[in-house]
């Protein structure tokens, strides 16, 4: 079996700042939540962190959050620990070009996804699709369309 391709040179990639959509639908297809979002990736030169990415959420009616997600490197996988998420990255060669996080969500126990995301770099869109379980049970799925904006 190949080795996984080299995470960082697929992340990289992704720098930047990527405007865009959520869209989270239950298991019957019916749209639960769309909102706005704003992610931006950074992979600092200096210290602790190897990624950083920063989200912006902006609903409709005015609501708004924002998190951010600080990444470490560890055996070819990023690794965050926040009071939002613990999750890691990965990369395999049966996708080369896709990344994958799976994660639970500190902030709502029994709570685990599985991402998906592919990059058209030269279109510079990217496409995001989560699986979430709830105790183990599928309960959500979120579809992500998002455009760079800047690098």
């Amino acid at each position: 079996m190949a080795d996984a391709p080299d995470i960082m040179a697929v992340c990289r990639p992704h720098v930047g700042l990527w405007r865009g959509r959520y869209r989270h639908f239950d298991t019957d297809g019916v749209l639960v939540d769309d909102h706005a979002s704003e992610i931006i990736n950074a992979f600092p030169e200096s210290g602790p962190y190897a990624y950083v990415q920063t989200s912006r959420f902006l609903w409709d009616d005015g609501r708004a959050e924002e998190h951010v997600f600080p990444g470490v490197l560890r055996e070819n996988r990023l690794h965050w620990s926040t009071e939002r998420l613990n999750g890691t990255a990965f990369t395999t060669a049966d996708a080369p070009h896709a990344l994958f996080l799976r994660f639970a969500r500190v902030d709502l126990p029994g709570i685990a996804i599985l991402e998906m995301i592919e990059l058209d770099e030269a279109q510079g869109i990217r496409m995001r699709s989560w699986q979430w379980r709830r105790d183990g049970v599928p309960f959500r799925r979120t579809l992500v369309d998002e455009r760079r904006i800047s690098r």
